[in-house]
């Protein structure tokens, strides 16, 4: 399957709308040989809204070694580098999908954690049945489930993402049940997982200011 790329970074004040402009328009994914498309932008709700996500989908592994630099950073951003800080990227080999892309969601949550390298085929079959249900719940537009492109660590853990895109607050609360520190209800792995964490962005519109 693709690769999904997460790309975090804070804005300089004042270049939000320059940036968000840029990734938009400059993202090589236009060019189908590029092997890159870009999913959708983010700004982080609530507390430090200058820190943003761009979510991105390269072809397959090779596409992605060739577009990124030794940090794992699209090099088309090298040209918006001066406006950016704290730039940080991750990648995945996809799991599971669900949705084309973010169109009509409104909120992103990114839901991250590790397993060990060991259990790592026992937490992909375990979580077959609860992805399924996620992803029919009402209000989910956009879903992937992903593994560490780099495989284990050195600490011998795999990472773990798990992409949502919700249509909005509410709809999000009811399929978790209020409990916004999971994907969705009764998928707790506690015994696999090691400690999680959460975010949530909003999605910017393809003319946000």
């Amino acid at each position: 399957m693709a690769i999904v790329h997460l790309v975090e970074f804070r804005v300089r004040p004042g270049h939000e709308a320059e940036v968000v402009a840029y990734l938009r328009n400059a993202a090589p994914g236009d060019r189908p040989s590029a092997g890159l498309r870009l999913t959708c932008i983010g700004r982080r709700l609530r507390g430090h809204r200058q820190e943003h996500i761009a979510v991105l989908r390269w072809r397959d592994g090779r596409d992605y070694a060739r577009g990124t630099g030794p940090l794992g950073v699209p090099r088309y951003l090298s040209a918006i580098a001066d406006l950016l800080s704290e730039l940080r990227s991750s990648a995945f080999d996809t799991t599971t999908a669900m949705g084309d892309g973010t169109e009509g969601a409104r909120v992103l949550r990114v839901y991250r954690t590790h397993v060990a390298a060991a259990s790592l085929e026992d937490w992909q079959r375990r979580t077959v049945e609860p992805l399924t249900r996620l992803s029919q719940k009402q209000g989910l537009v956009y879903l992937r489930a992903g593994t560490g492109l780099a495989g284990a660590a050195a600490s011998g853990e795999v990472p773990i993402l798990i992409l949502c895109g919700w249509r909005d607050w509410d709809v999000m609360l009811a399929a978790t049940g209020g409990h916004i520190d999971l994907p969705a209800q009764e998928t707790d792995l506690d015994d696999l997982e090691g400690p999680s964490d959460v975010d949530h962005y909003e999605l910017l519109e393809p003319d946000a200011r």
